[in-house]
């Protein structure tokens, strides 16, 4: 290692850090990562002495600690280890150097922002009484809740906090009585609408212990930089570090400067400052300006020999036109960086040491001009204008059409723009074997926003197939991310929750929360089926609902209805009961029985503290009362299962303790509502720290702030949407500094447009940018960010429209498109799954085409014991849907439906589904009476109005009085048709079974089966009769009769009348509402030939699925005159405008032929399989329907 000299050259001893303000620059951060790494190798501190490194994001400080701890032999040698680093905000350390230097300080300012926040939440109402403070009290007229008194507490604090770093002069007159600010480098009156301000900082320093007034930044900074004029490496205070990093900052207020400037002289502050320019740039923006806000010429680095003094009136148009115009257009927040350092910078006081040491202060690097990137890149390196660059781009290559280096891409939604992108890194690594997932970034401007987004995409894949791409979201906050916050959050919020269904089963599907009250998945899995069994929709209970705003008004019952409290009672008085009868008005839920009736005790003592909570969270207390009522709370709902969850939960402690010692300093012990104290507390759980993971070796997204000016071989944009980047941040009306910059000065907007100059200059290989240009209604043209129409004017100015148009791709709205699968479209994805399907046939099943990325509705069905004995149920299932049976019987997959969740909403009107439900339990419950007791004697009416009392108690009825204006619906078609069963079944008071067996024949398997609704009159044992009761008419639409049946429906009750035949004439009567209908007896012989057949097809379905569909078969089957079946049966496959079609209901159909078309196979309806298939299931069922219906029709007509 080479001695350790001073700036004479001289050897020093060993382990002495020279101290020196000292600036080292250059175009790529991985050039200062480099010098710094090996900078802190060659002159290590003491040991057990923390190295002290300033970082703006918790992304720079993974990224540096990750080279820190890189193997001396690496690539890229590190130090072998990274420990003993302190990595801190520079806010944060410049108050531990105040304290070190001076000695007499808290150690939190009594002007910390938080502090002040608690502090004048405290003094604003005993303010607003005095004439100075009008304009608040008129703010704060009509506060609910104390929100806007809480609202104004904290944007004041982040507004005095500001004031304290960026005008700290500002603060000084105030609280010397003397009311005046700054314009143009000159004092102004403070305007008499805001003198207010001034007041209150006055008030502020008053309410403060006199031994504390002098504490805050405002007034100490001065005093700091006097007692470090005199401090040397000897007489270095013990808590000042010996050395201080500053590291990949882009900004910094003048304040912070000073701070690290003044401790130089005992203390070695090396700052890496990224600067995307070789030659000096900062008059191209605005000179006349510069000149104004910076008192000394810049002397770092020399401006292009080429350019013009800043003299003449037309000077700053010639330099700006002179200057690079994407530099000049969002290079100012850097800019002014720089001109700030250079004020403190003296390079010939350090720059021999580096030299003397084989570094380099200046580490610039000229991008390679070998694509389109690297060329505008190289444009603003070198400083060159627009007419240079393009006379540098006609005198290279870069640029072609072929140029993948630079793209724009348009999608119609951010979900498109995620799908999008997932199909471009695919192409990416498909195309680069050496590619890692680490070596992309993708930014968002709210990652909150596209997290949703990037889950559905990315995390739908399995990690088995081929086009997984591992990722990570790493700076979303936790309470969007932990499900031990998002669980806190929802316990939070109690009082303003509606307690719905989906709300506290997401609250049970937290481990520590399962934890805590005993659950397990299996116990939540059951849960779930009670709740929606036992009516729950929303609601802790009547009293909770009033809170919520229901009238209370309404009786105890309709209030009661459907609330937690109500469906837990439904349940216990199942488990007592049964299926007995109502006590006290509670429907017994009869499911809830055996050991698994513990789990009702569980939801008991859950919603028993849930409800606890919800009473105390109503009563406003102070924070000490507050954070024990959490910390209760935390305790007795959460239980860590791992160690992340411990530390979550010490981290909430954490929390507490620190916002009780902050509400103590500011005296502040006033009551609040939980309004205010769950946003505060939630808030900083979520704030980020510099311990959050990034750079994990996967594909990190993450918002544009974290990762600024890293590099990375390919980086991509998403969401650079007009308005959304740069982000818009309204600003505060009572802001003073916005009418008085300052370099240095925060400013959302400037930080935006430079952070989009660090992602184009940090992109290695290529940049991808991408934006909602097309609205998803209907499809008009949406503008990109301004940032985006400036980039791609440049392309366009300085190469071709015509490249410009070459690299802008534009993206159909949905994934599927055809446009993806046309053959002579260049557009491509790699989601298989939308692909077309070959049509189906007999190889088709010997190599599926079914795609590789997993359906998560499919489920393993076991095999049955034995396939060559069939029940009724069998052929039903055949002629209801023959390839779910070939899926379920052959390949043992079953397809199940969509899984019906928890409904929250309030029930006000029975919609079509409800109806069926409440109507088909009913019926089942008048097949029970009549079953055991078939007199003529119940009345119907009465009967039915007892049934639907009981679905009231049950909860299937909207809540009184909404539930009164629909029994008549309800019970009104059902009368007829059960008045028309009672008297069947009354004339037919004779019960017997019959047993099915019909033998195997011919290779087909053999029915068994029983028949046990078979009734007969005593008097006439042969006229047998079955009774059918249907939920709903059986005719389509409302023809009652005089149109097509249902054939769905018909199919269910085929196979049984033709069972019923075997041992004799039956007839089946089909009674619901407008229907009582019949099939007619069959002779034994054409009833087990029909069986035979169906039998038949059973068997040929397990070879190769009949191409088939009841509801598509049937009409295809019975369309007749001018309309031709393969239109109409076309409709009912592939759906229309306004209805849904039947390939879209089910997995299977949709698998094995995704359009009518497939189904159909040829043009040529006769020779088709599907009509085939069609009529060997479904013509002889349709044919002898047709018939009775027909002789029925004649008879009418003969008797009338």
């Amino acid at each position: 290692m080479d001695p350790v000299i001073n700036t004479t050259g001289s050897p020093v001893r060993s382990g002495f850090i020279q101290p020196g303000f000292m600036v080292l620059q250059s175009n790529r951060l991985e050039h200062l990562r480099r010098v710094t790494v090996e900078w802190l190798g060659r002159n290590p501190l003491q040991p057990l002495e923390n190295e002290i490194l300033l970082v703006q994001s918790n992304g720079i400080a993974q990224w540096l600690k990750l080279a820190l701890a890189a193997d001396a032999d690496a690539d890229e040698p590190g130090c072998g280890i990274a420990a003993a680093l302190n990595i801190s905000l520079p806010g944060r350390f410049h108050w531990q150097a105040y304290r070190a230097v001076l000695g007499n300080l808290p150690e939190t300012s009594p002007y910390d922002k938080q502090l002040l926040s608690w502090r004048l939440l405290r003094l604003l109402p005993t303010l607003l009484a005095e004439p100075e403070f009008a304009a608040l009290q008129h703010f704060l007229q009509d506060d609910r809740k104390q929100r806007k008194q809480f609202q104004l507490a904290q944007r004041l604090a982040d507004l005095l906090d500001q004031y304290q770093i960026y005008r700290a002069d500002w603060l000084q007159d105030w609280a010397q009585g003397i009311n005046r600010i700054t314009g143009n480098n000159a004092h102004v009156a403070l305007p008499d609408q805001q003198s207010w301000q001034a007041a209150l900082w006055r008030r502020l320093i008053e309410d403060i212990a006199t031994a504390e007034r002098l504490g805050g930044r405002a007034q100490v900074h001065q005093q700091f930089l006097d007692a470090c004029t005199s401090l040397t490496p000897e007489t270095r205070p013990a808590a000042l570090p010996r050395r201080v990093v500053v590291f990949g900052l882009s900004s910094l207020p003048r304040q912070s400067l000073e701070v690290l400037a003044a401790i130089a002289r005992c203390t070695q502050v090396l700052l890496c400052v990224h600067n995307p320019c070789a030659h000096y740039w900062g008059d191209i923006i605005d000179p006349q300006m510069a000149q104004r806000l910076f008192s000394k010429p810049y002397k770092r680095q020399a401006p292009r020999p080429d350019m013009p003094l800043i003299t003449g009136e037309h000077a700053a148009d010639e330099l700006f036109l002179r200057g690079n115009p994407l530099l000049a257009a969002w290079g100012k927040q850097g800019l002014d960086y720089i001109r700030l350092l250079d004020e403190h910078d003296e390079r010939a006081a350090y720059e021999q040491y580096f030299t003397n040491n084989k570094l380099d202060i200046d580490l610039f690097e000229a991008p390679a001009e070998d694509h389109l990137l690297g060329r505008i890149q190289s444009d603003i390196f070198h400083l060159r204008s627009l007419a240079e660059a393009t006379e540098n781009q006609q005198a290279s290559d870069t640029g072609s059409k072929t140029d993948t280096s630079l793209s724009f891409h348009i999608a119609h939604s951010a979900q498109r723009e995620v799908e999008v992108l997932q199909d471009h890194l695919l192409r990416l690594f498909n195309a680069d074997p050496n590619m890692r997932p680490r070596d992309v970034l993708v930014m968002v401007p709210d990652i909150n926003q596209f997290a949703p987004h990037i889950q559905a995409v990315f995390g739908r894949i399995n990690r088995s197939d081929t086009r997984y791409i591992p990722y990570t979201i790493s700076d979303q906050g936790r309470r969007h991310q932990v499900p031990v916050y998002q669980a806190l959050s929802m316990l939070m919020n109690l009082t303003a929750s509606r307690f719905g269904v989906s709300e506290l089963l997401d609250l049970m599907d937290v481990p520590a929360f399962q934890e805590a009250f005993a659950l397990d998945s299996a116990d939540k899995t059951l849960l779930h089926r009670w709740v929606e069994g036992a009516g729950i929709r929303w609601g802790l209970n009547g009293e909770q609902r009033i809170a919520q705003g229901l009238p209370s008004t309404l009786s105890h019952a309709a209030l009661d209805q459907n609330t937690w409290h109500f469906g837990l009672r439904r349940m216990l008085l199942g488990y007592a009961v049964g299926n007995g009868d109502a006590w006290q008005d509670i429907e017994p839920f009869a499911e809830v029985g055996g050991l698994s009736a513990a789990v009702t005790g569980k939801l008991s003592h859950l919603l028993h503290v849930l409800e606890d909570y919800w009473h105390l969270f109503q009563q406003p207390t102070d924070v000490s009362g507050w954070t024990q009522r959490i910390r209760q709370l935390l305790n007795q709902c959460f239980i860590p299962q791992d160690d992340a969850d411990t530390l979550l939960l010490s981290r909430a402690e954490k929390c507490l303790d620190g916002w009780l010692d902050a509400c103590n300093k500011a005296d502040f012990h006033d009551p609040l509502p939980v309004d205010i104290i769950a946003e505060y507390f939630l808030d900083a759980l979520d704030e980020n720290d510099l311990s959050q993971r990034f750079m994990a070796g996967t594909v990190n997204f993450a918002t544009l702030m974290p990762m600024r000016a890293i590099p990375f071989r390919h980086i991509c944009l998403l969401g650079m949407n007009d308005g959304d980047y740069p982000r818009q941040v309204p600003a505060v009306d009572f802001d003073l500094m916005r009418h008085d910059y300052r370099p240095g000065d925060r400013s959302r907007r400037e930080d935006d447009r430079y952070l989009f100059l660090e992602a184009l200059l940090s992109a290695r290989d290529s940049l991808y940018i991408s934006w909602a240009g097309r609205n998803i209604r209907d499809n008009s043209e949406r503008p990109p960010s301004v940032l985006v129409a400036q980039l791609r004017d440049y392309v366009a100015d300085s190469c071709s429209p015509a490249l410009l148009s070459s690299l802008t791709r534009e993206y159909p709205l949905q994934p599927f498109s055809d446009q993806y699968f046309n053959a002579d479209s260049s557009l491509t994805t790699y989601a298989h799954e939308w692909e077309p399907e070959s049509p189906a046939g007999a190889d088709t099943f010997d190599t599926p085409a079914t795609p590789d990325a997993p359906d998560s509705s499919m489920t393993t069905a076991a095999h049955p014991a034995d396939m060559n004995i069939l029940s009724l149920r069998d052929l039903v299932a055949l002629l209801r849907n023959p390839p779910a049976v070939f899926f379920a019987k052959q390949l043992g997959i079953v397809f199940d439906d969509e899984e019906l969740t928890g409904d929250d909403n309030e029930l006000f009107k029975v919609d079509g589904l409800t109806r069926w439900q409440i109507m088909d339990s009913v019926l089942g419950d008048v097949r029970s009476t009549l079953g055991q007791h078939p007199s003529a004697d119940i009345d119907m009416t009465t009967l039915l109005e007892q049934l639907i009392d009981n679905q009231q108690r049950s909860g299937a009825l909207p809540i009184p009085p909404f539930g009164e204006l629909q029994r008549t619906d309800l019970t009104q078609p059902l009368i007829k048709p059960l008045q028309r069963y009672q008297q069947l079944l009354t004339d037919h008071s004779g019960k017997t079974d019959l047993l099915v067996d019909l033998p195997p024949k011919e290779g087909a398997p053999q029915l068994q089966d029983m028949i046990s609704d078979i009734r007969y009159n005593p008097d006439q044992p042969d006229q047998r009769i079955r009774c059918v009761l249907f939920s709903s008419q059986i005719w389509q639409g409302k023809q009652d009769g005089r149109g097509e049946p249902k054939w769905h429906y018909l199919v269910r009750q085929w196979p049984l009348h033709l069972a019923a035949q075997l041992s004799g004439p039956v007839t089946t009567h089909l009674l619901g509402p407008a229907t009582e209908e019949k099939f007619a007896p069959l002779a034994i012989c054409d009833a087990q030939l029909l069986l035979q057949q169906l039998l038949q097809l059973w068997q040929q379905n397990l070879q190769q699925p009949l191409s088939a569909e009841v509801k598509t078969s049937c009409k295809f089957l019975t369309t007749t005159g001018d309309k031709k079946p393969a239109d109409e049966a076309a409709q009912i496959y592939d759906g229309g405008f306004n209805h849904r079609g039947v390939v879209q209901q089910s997995y299977v159909l949709y698998r094995l032929w995704p359009a009518f078309t497939d189904l159909l196979e040829t043009p040529d309806a006769d020779d088709s399989k599907f009509v085939r298939d069609s009529t060997a299931l479904y013509h002889a069922m349709i044919d002898h329907w047709q018939k009775y219906r027909q002789a029925a029709t004649r008879d009418t007509e003969d008797a009338s």
